[in-house]
Parts: structure tokens; C-alpha cells; sequence
């Protein structure tokens, strides 16, 4: 539906942007599209999963040595080989059951509500009851809960990196792609299912729901993964095998033997049976799962949940880690690392994601209060409940304030321009002492163009210097955003022509910061064999940085480009 007007598609799906969909309109769709929700696999009951842990081949081997042992008369062995089977069961099939009761708690915990027009009337419905065709209300902070279609938007954006991996939020725009084939990452005009708006309001039809949304493809394929066998199993498949082997060979061998002897054949029978019996290793799969089952315990006291006993086995046995970057080695939360003004004075900044328990450190604080009280007005994020809702850039700019303790206390806003992707800046007018000044912040290209000078710097090659600076910042992993700042003359009301002769005050250097549990987890990593670390980012220099950062690495090697 991209390149498609969104008036064809609301037309299209039999919909209406100002009414929505009426309730039996909405029955009859439920019926024919089924619900918006991904299907889960089918919940095996408990006597199932029980029965399951008798099917290791370990296990069959030994089913058999107790009911050999039983006819053999020795009734004690067939008891205690038949317990410790029991045992055994017991306690995988109570770990494999509270796993599963972790897991869907916290399914039910991820709960969507939605808000969309119905019968003419905005009302607030779970997630699930969306269909094709209903009207959906999105603002900032909302989980957008199926693909549609923008239909109208104001300064919306959403962070698309569930599906993309990129930390950067997207700008949306309600206009047609003329374009075919494009990837989810081009259509600009299109929301998808388990994404999130950080800021601005937009209006969008639902097109697909459920297992035909892009998550549900994922979910999908997800699906259809063939599980395969542990490397602990693959061991235990061949010992099994070589157990059972070994006991044919060596029972035909006495056999013969005591048939040439002339033994009874009921007592070759017993002694054979005797023999197969004492050579079962029957503390073997009790010995497995009792130190799984530790394993197990300690994972989950790292909040690590293990559904299966033998994946911890599994993931002992890996030898390369792939990794995503974004939200997974780090923190997802764009954090300020460095101020630079154009004269080379340079600031560091403590302190970690959206917490601003971190201080400034650098000589003349008060320019870099300067630069940050400027981030901290030209700034569309919020503060609602204790939770930072906007664009991940401005909510490292509201930080960045906090740290420095600007006030704004004597600063009115009088007009703003938002940020829109394809001009990269947005501008702030407002009013300080009784005068009126323009504050710029995005690209340096952009933010030059408005500035006829630049603070504390006074040479022919301004620019130049400026420049470099930049791209030293951008080589090292950081995102960089420009600051400029000027008198106006007051107006009623400003536009794009008035942001001019402004004075260009410098640079913020932005990074997604490492987890600070990444390093140790690493060197844990090292410690159990594994050798390789793959990981992927948006540009070399992210993942470059994160190497750095780690200090732990022998080598890094662009997989784009070979280059090591």
C-alpha cells in the first residue's frame, strides 16, 4: 500500500477516515480475518513433557536393563535402575513446567491497548480486536500494534529498530511512494506492527494484522525452525549407541561360550541378561540431569530463563557468538559524550542512557552551560511520569541539561520550525531579556548555512576547522549535532527566512553507550572457548567502537569490505 494514494486505500479496505468501522462491520471481519495476534505454539500438557524425558536413548537403555533385572529376579536393581528414572523425569519435567510458567507471565505482561475510531467515536480497545480497516489514533510513546497505512501525521516519528536494528527514530509522512519494491526501511508513509512512536500524533488505516504483519512473517519463519539436537545429546546418541554395540558383541561372545560349555540354556539366558545389566551406566542420566539443573538455577538467578535442561548445555558448547548491536551489547538510549567548540575546548560528560546521575568535566563551565541550555530548549521530548517520551537525540539533550543545571526559568518561547528529516535541523525562537534570538541544532552542512560566524574562532578557515572536527568526532562512533544560536528581530510570527547571521556555538558528540554488564559477560565468553564475536551496525565505526571500547579484541575484520 505504499505506493498507493492513502485515499485509494482507505477506499480500497472499505473503510472512512472520519468514521472508522462499525461494530458489526468489525464482527464480520473478525470472523473473516481472525484476530491480531500471532499464533502460539500448541501448549504440551504436563503427562506429554513427562513422557517426553523417556525418550533419550540413554533412558531407553536403561528402561530396558530394569525390566531385564525384574527377569531376571533381581528385583532390587530393576527398583532402583526404574527410581532413579523416575527421578530424572521428575525433575526435568518440573523444570521444563516452571520455565513455561515464566515465559507466559511474562507474555501477559506485554499487553496493547490501542485507541481507534469506531461508529464516528474514539474508544480504547486491546490490541487484539484491531482489524483491517479500522482507524487508528498513534502518538508519542504508543506501540504500534499492526501495519498501516499513515493517512495524516504531524512531526511523527517512530523507532523502527525491533524490526531494522537501527537506533535511529524514522520520519513519517502520509505521501505516496512512487517507487516499487521497496524495503520496510524505505517505506516512510507505511507503520509496522511492534515498532514505537517517539514523537508527534499521526492517523493510519490498518492494512495487515496478525501472522500477514512483517512481525508475523518473522514470527512465522520463527516457526518453522527444525529444532535440532544438542551437542550433549549428539554425545549421548553415540555413547548409546557404542553401550549398545559393545553389550550385543559381548553377550554373543558369552553366549557362545557357555553353550560350548554346555550351560542350560535358561541359565545363559539369566547370566546374559546379569551381564547387560551391570554394564547399564543407570547413575549416568540422573548424574546429567542434577548438573543441568544447577546450571538452570544459576541462569535464572540472572533473570535468564531455560525452558529446556539441555540448552544449557547448548549454549556451553558455542564457539562464535552474532550479535546485534542496537538494545543488545548497548543501551538503545543516546547518550551526550563529548561538547567541542569550534576554538578546540573540549568537554567530557559522565554518566550513562537516559540517567543524569553524570557530571561535565572541562575548564569554563559556563560555555558549556551555554551549549547545553540551547539543546535543552530546541527540544521536543518529555518528561511524563518519570519516563522520557520523544526522540532518543532530544531526550539525550534534556539529560545533558539536567547535568549542567541550566535554567530556563527566564527563556519564553515564541516559535519553533520541528525537525523534519529532509531539512535536518529544527529551530527554536525565544525571547531572553527582553530580546529575541534564534537557536539552530542538527547536520553542521545545514547549521553552517545559517551562520555568518562563529563563536570564539576567528580565522579565514573556519569552516575547514570545523569540518575536521566533525569528521574526527563521526570516525570515532559518535553522532554529532551542531548548535548555532543569534539575535532576531522581533515578529509576530517567524519562518525559515528569519534563521539567518546566526553565531555557530559548537558540537555535541551523541554515542549509544555499551551495558555495563557487556564487558564481563565477554570476558566470560573468552573464559568458555569462544572465539568469535560478530557484530552488527550500522556503519563500521559503531561496531569498530564497541571493540574498542571492550578491549578485548584480537582482531576486527569489515565483512562489507574484508578489511581487517
Amino acid at each position: 500500500y505504499y505506493n498507493k494514494e492513502y485515499a485509494d486505500v482507505i477506499s480500497e479496505l472499505g473503510s472512512n477516515i472520519d468514521y472508522g468501522l462499525s461494530k458489526n462491520e468489525v464482527q464480520l471481519r473478525q470472523n473473516c480475518y481472525g484476530m491480531n495476534s500471532l499464533p502460539k505454539k500448541k501448549k504440551n500438557s504436563i503427562i506429554k513433557i513427562f513422557l517426553m524425558e523417556f525418550k533419550d536413548p540413554i533412558v531407553i537403555l536403561l528402561l530396558f536393563a530394569s525390566l531385564f533385572s525384574f527377569m531376571s529376579h533381581e528385583y532390587v536393581d530393576g527398583i532402583t535402575i526404574f527410581l532413579i528414572l523416575l527421578i530424572d523425569a521428575i525433575i526435568g519435567t518440573s523444570q521444563e513446567v516452571k520455565a513455561n510458567n515464566i515465559a507466559e507471565s511474562l507474555e501477559d505482561l506485554v499487553k496493547v491497548k490501542a485507541k481507534v475510531l469506531r461508529n464516528g467515536k474514539q474508544i480504547l480497545i486491546d490490541s487484539s480486536e484491531i482489524t483491517i480497516g479500522d482507524i487508528l489514533l498513534l502518538e508519542s510513546g504508543d506501540k504500534i500494534p499492526a501495519d498501516a497505512r499513515i493517512i495524516e501525521s504531524h512531526n511523527f516519528t517512530v523507532n523502527e529498530s525491533s524490526l531494522t536494528g537501527e537506533s535511529i527514530s524514522v520520519f513519517k509522512t502520509n505521501q505516496k511512494i512512487k517507487k516499487e519494491n521497496q524495503a520496510i526501511t524505505s517505506q516512510i508513509n507505511m507503520v509496522f506492527s511492534g515498532t514505537i512512536v517517539v514523537t508527534g500524533r499521526a492517523k493510519v488505516v490498518i492494512c495487515s494484522i496478525g501472522m500477514d504483519t512483517e512481525l508475523g512473517h518473522i514470527a512465522e519463519q520463527l516457526n518453522d525452525v527444525v529444532d535440532e539436537k544438542s551437542p550433549l545429546m549428539i554425545r549421548i546418541d553415540k555413547f548409546s549407541k557404542f553401550v549398545s554395540i559393545f553389550i550385543m558383541i559381548l553377550s554373543l561372545f558369552i553366549i557362545i561360550l557357555l553353550l560350548v560349555k554346555g550351560v542350560p540354556y535358561n541359565e545363559v539366558f539369566f547370566a546374559v541378561i546379569a551381564l547387560s545389566v551391570s554394564a547399564m551406566p543407570e547413575g549416568l542420566s540422573l548424574a546429567l540431569t542434577m548438573a543441568l539443573t544447577i546450571s538452570s538455577n544459576k541462569m535464572s538467578k540472572k533473570n535468564v530463563v531455560v525452558k529446556k535442561l539441555k540448552s544449557a548445555e547448548a549454549l556451553g558448547s558455542c564457539t562464535v557468538i552474532a550479535s546485534d548491536k542496537t538494545g543488545t551489547l548497548t543501551l538503545n538510549e543516546q547518550t551526550a559524550k563529548k561538547i567541542l567548540l569550534p576554538n578546540g575546548l573540549e568537554y567530557s560528560i559522565s554518566g550513562t542512557g537516559f540517567l543524569s546521575n553524570g557530571e561535565v568535566y572541562g575548564e569554563k563551565l559556563e560555555y558549556a552551560r551555554e551549549i547545553g541550555l540551547l539543546g535543552y530548549i530546541n527540544n521536543e521530548a518529555s518528561v511524563q511520569e518519570n519516563e522520557y517520551i520523544g526522540d532518543s537525540i532530544d531526550v539525550a539533550f534534556l539529560v545533558l541539561g539536567q547535568k549542567l543545571h541550566v535554567s530556563t526559568s527566564d527563556i519564553l518561547i515564541i516559535d519553533e520550525i520541528p525537525y523534519e528529516s529532509e531539512n535536518q535541523y529544527s529551530a527554536i525562537f525565544y525571547e531572553k531579556n527582553g530580546k529575541v534570538y534564534c537557536t539552530v541544532k542538527g547536520s553542521l552542512e545545514v547549521v553552517y548555512k545559517f551562520c555568518s560566524s562563529v563563536h570564539l574562532l576567528n580565522s579565514k578557515n573556519q569552516k575547514i576547522r570545523l569540518q575536521e572536527q566533525n569528521e574526527s568526532l563521526a570516525t570515532s562512533g559518535y553522532r554529532v549535532i551542531t548548535i548555532a544560536n543569534g539575535e532576531v528581530k522581533k515578529k509576530k510570527k517567524y519562518s525559515v527566512k528569519d534563521i539567518k547571521d546566526l553565531t555557530f556555538m559548537g558540537m555535541v558528540a551523541f554515542i549509544d553507550p555499551i551495558r555495563p554488564d557487556v564487558k564481563k559477560s565477554i570476558q566470560q565468553c573468552k573464559r568458555a572457548g569462544i572465539k568469535t564475536l560478530m557484530i552488527t551496525g550500522d556503519h563500521p565505526s559503531t561496531a569498530f567502537s564497541i571493540a574498542g571500547d571492550l578491549k578485548l579484541v584480537n582482531s576486527f575484520t569489515d565483512v562489507t569490505t574484508g578489511e581487517e
